[in-house]
């Protein structure tokens, strides 16, 4: 798929890249507000939320060679009902280089207990909800995944692991100037074996 609008340099492209993922933090952050607490009994293994620095696993060097951890910040806090975390944003310097353009960004969110895993799984629902979803096996304990085209193909999933959301995403230019975006089917493969990682690379439990 090629962009509406041609970037002008790789600076561009990976401008835009990086701001489609961006774009995708702010609506999981934002949608902590529209979450309802219920009451339920059933407690999380999480207290927090993981650092950016946990989940940055081997899968994203190779997906975003060379990259370099360009937003670590706060998400939600102690008083927010449906809990605190991070949002983390990789992505391939700007310049000549020798990898293509790519860019990885993250949302973790830990909804406090008690009631944590019906919370998080709200989070899930209510953040995904916006997109034409698909189911995803295998990824966490709940996880569907989604696309959008603009300015450049992102592949996105989001999945449930206890009382903790994540919603993790990905772009890749196809070649070294990045003025058009990868074959999609690449990019949702790509997205599916970055969520994996991210999951995998999660620690059992984050106790008080």
């Amino acid at each position: 798929m090629v962009p509406s609008a041609q970037p002008q340099s790789r600076g561009c492209a990976t401008a835009g890249v990086v701001a489609a993922g961006l774009a995708l933090l702010l609506l999981a952050a934002g949608a902590i507000w529209y979450v309802v607490t219920r009451d339920s009994p059933e407690t999380g293994e999480y207290e927090s939320a993981p650092e950016c620095a946990a989940v940055a696993t081997e899968t994203l060097d190779a997906l975003v060679p060379g990259h370099e951890l360009e937003l670590e910040e706060p998400v939600g806090g102690p008083e927010d009902p449906a809990g605190s975390g991070w949002q983390c944003r990789w992505a391939t310097p700007e310049g000549p280089g020798e990898a293509v353009p790519a860019t990885a960004t993250l949302v973790m969110v830990a909804a406090p207990n008690p009631g944590g895993v019906t919370t998080a799984a709200d989070n899930l629902r209510a953040t995904t909800e916006q997109h034409d979803t698909t189911g995803l096996d295998g990824v966490g304990e709940e996880a569907v995944r989604w696309t959008r085209g603009a300015p450049f193909t992102v592949g996105c999933v989001g999945t449930r692991v206890s009382n903790l959301y994540l919603e993790s995403c990905y772009s890749v230019a196809s070649r070294y100037d990045a003025t058009e975006p990868a074959d999609e089917e690449r990019i949702v493969a790509d997205a599916e074996e970055l969520a994996l990682a991210v999951v995998g690379a999660l620690p059992e439990s984050i106790p008080e």
